[in-house]
């Protein structure tokens, strides 16, 4: 790929623009407000899927878009969000929507309070409201950990579409990383099918030892998005669970709300 600039000559010259340039930046712009699929943004952009793929490949090996070896979508990829200094900030609409309702929830449950999001075969923490007391348990934001372990990961996998869902379980390796975190896809397809019922996940030292975490979804967002809350399971019990849980199910439903309010117009809709 040429490098070429967008030029301005303000001493009566003129305006050149590069075609290399503007589509790349329309690519990121399209996939920045969730168009991740080939067909949808080669519909967006005018572009013809060639055309696109060959883009989209120069735009990976620069480490400015990446592909989900999974689902074969494609997101803003680690150069996007190393030159934004943050992971988070990919996300910042999402976590400045969510961090008052964190907020709420810590003060009420008197523990962390976690905010998790999808990235390929793992789950990434968005954003951490952490508990007050002396003794607490963290997530640690912006570190990732396999989809498969905690509350988190459960509700994450559960929001997902089966054909997706199908797709990563066979390229999913079941390593422990807790004392009891589920290694059998069976175990782990039947948790899944509760969490789907219930509406919400729990999870008992399944990625940090002493740990108990609740989590509920997040919906109307790019990508799927769990709320959750964590402590130590001495205090944090299943009793105490049941007593935040309809708390945690507001906050996620108010976020949800939030979310859909959002403009999400076609980049072929723009002025």
């Amino acid at each position: 790929m040429i490098i070429e600039l967008r030029t301005s000559f303000p001493l009566g010259g003129t305006v050149k623009t590069v075609n290399s340039i503007s589509r790349g930046t329309e690519i990121l712009k399209g996939l920045s407000s969730g168009i991740d699929r080939i067909s949808d943004l080669s519909a967006n952009l005018h572009l013809s899927k060639s055309t696109l793929h060959r883009l989209l490949k120069t735009l990976e090996l620069s480490e400015l878009v990446m592909q989900d070896p999974v689902t074969r979508r494609y997101y803003l990829g680690p150069l996007i969000l190393h030159l934004a200094s943050r992971p988070v900030i990919a996300h910042q609409n999402l976590v400045l929507r969510t961090l008052s309702e964190m907020e709420r929830l810590r003060d009420r449950s008197k523990e962390t309070v976690v905010l998790h999001i999808r990235v390929g075969l793992e789950r990434l923490c968005l954003e951490e409201v952490q508990s007050l007391e002396n003794i607490r348990y963290i997530a640690g934001k912006g570190t990732i950990a396999p989809i498969h372990t905690g509350s988190a990961g459960k509700v994450l996998l559960a929001e997902m579409a089966d054909e997706e869902l199908e797709h990563l379980l066979k390229n999913l390796r079941f390593v422990s990383v807790g004392p009891k975190t589920i290694t059998d896809k069976k175990v782990l397809l039947k948790e899944l099918e509760k969490v789907r019922k219930q509406g919400y996940a729990t999870s008992f030292s399944e990625r940090l030892p002493g740990g108990a975490s609740i989590s509920v979804p997040i919906r109307n967002y790019v990508c799927p998005v769990a709320l959750s809350i964590l402590g130590p399971d001495n205090r944090f019990t299943s009793k105490l669970m049941g007593e935040v849980l309809e708390e945690l199910k507001v906050s996620a439903k108010r976020v949800s709300l939030k979310l859909r309010e959002i403009p999400n117009k076609s980049m072929s809709d723009r002025p």
